[in-house]
């Protein structure tokens, strides 16, 4: 079982998770079919909460994830202006 990344007390990932997402245009059904395509087991609604910071990404996944938005690591942890 993988590593989860912990947004109990902060949603930053799971909102910079959004933010690429829609900045690529992509759909989060779309999101989730390649993840799936690449082992990743998620579904609709456990994507849909870790984006909202309810539920936690696993590291495998957000590895998965730079591949998806091409983007390195770090911009999951991204803190804005």
């Amino acid at each position: 079982m993988s590593e989860r990344i912990n947004q109990y007390r902060n949603p930053l990932v799971g909102s910079n998770i959004q933010r690429l997402r829609k900045e690529r245009n992509l759909k989060a059904t779309e999101v989730i079919a390649k993840l799936q395509c690449m082992d990743i087991p998620i579904t609709t609604g456990t994507f849909s909460k870790i984006e909202n910071g309810r539920n936690n990404p696993t590291v495998d996944m957000l590895i998965a994830l730079t591949e998806i938005f091409d983007c390195d690591f770090n911009a999951f942890f991204y803190m804005g202006k």
